[in-house]
């Protein structure tokens, strides 16, 4: 799916979120239910993640120029990571609120929160079924989805809070249920910092092995020796490799460039930059290695 197809679902997913937090917030304060009420700061959170998603994409549409020859992908990259510490934020306020609670149980109006949960969880689904078009393979669409399944598990948890309270006086469930929203969403929160922080940190993907790499290009005829190997991503899925060839025979190079070009496809690298050196080119000693070779780098 491409830019456009993600702009547009989450145009659409920010006009659902953001009109229902409103009601949603109003319908907290007047039962006086906490889950209601932390689960329209999701849904605050939500829209604004979002919109930041929202920019991120616009942003990343953007054609190269001479000023940015990678484009702008890394905006999504930024975008998912302040989501996701965001996100930890909420789930700090919610534990604090909860804790009062546990104190001081306040009395809650069952019904009209059990309404508002229920209506809740029906745009929530309604805007997790939109971004799950696009979160497959975007970091940042993938943050955004989180945000809005934090708010679904949430609407979930008042819906239930809202039954325990209506039928049977339960108030100690408003906040139970919210802490067990946040446990349950710690760990995909941290997976989503973690994997924009290591975009943004230049980390190998890890879902691919730079030392099987590295073998498969040394096991190319005519290959004396590698050096300079780099693999990083742009962005979730535009990953690329760098990496300078040593040979005996430059008379070799179209071969062995077209075998290496294959290597990095066959592990789903599509960007690829090739430096092929004679035995002998000097390799500057200031440039970072990523394993030294035993045979030197002084060709």
């Amino acid at each position: 799916m491409d830019k456009k197809d993600n702009i547009k679902n989450l145009t659409i997913a920010l006009i659902l979120i953001s009109s229902f937090a409103i009601v949603e917030a109003v319908g907290g304060f007047i039962t006086g239910s906490l889950a209601l009420i932390s689960d329209a700061g999701h849904m605050v959170t939500d829209a604004i993640s979002i919109l930041i998603a929202l920019v991120a994409q616009i942003i990343a549409s953007k054609k190269l120029n001479r000023n940015m020859t990678y484009g702008l992908f890394r905006a999504e990259a930024v975008a998912a990571f302040f989501n996701g510490i965001f996100l930890i934020g909420i789930f700090a306020y919610i534990f604090y609120e909860a804790i009062e609670r546990f104190q001081k149980p306040r009395e809650i109006m069952g019904l009209p929160m059990l309404i508002i949960a229920i209506i809740g969880l029906i745009v929530n689904i309604i805007a997790m079924i939109i971004l799950l078009r696009t979160s497959e393979k975007n970091i940042n669409i993938k943050a955004a989805l989180l945000h809005v399944l934090t708010d679904t598990l949430g609407s979930v948890a008042a819906i239930i809070a809202g039954i325990s309270v209506y039928f049977w006086k339960l108030y100690i469930m408003d906040p139970i249920l919210s802490i067990v929203v946040v446990l349950l969403l710690l760990p995909s929160t941290y997976n989503v910092i973690k994997s924009s922080l290591s975009i943004l940190m230049e980390f190998a993907p890890k879902e691919i092995n730079i030392e099987e790499i590295e073998k498969d290009l040394r096991n190319i005829d005519g290959v004396i020796d590698i050096h300079d190997l780099h693999i990083w991503s742009i962005t979730s899925g535009n990953d690329i490799l760098t990496v300078h060839i040593v040979t005996e025979k430059i008379s070799s190079s179209q071969r062995i460039l077209k075998e290496v070009h294959k290597i990095a496809e066959n592990y789903g690298i599509r960007h690829t930059t090739v430096q092929i050196e004679k035995m002998g080119f000097p390799c500057p000693e200031v440039c970072p290695v990523f394993e030294k070779s035993k045979k030197g780098h002084t060709h």
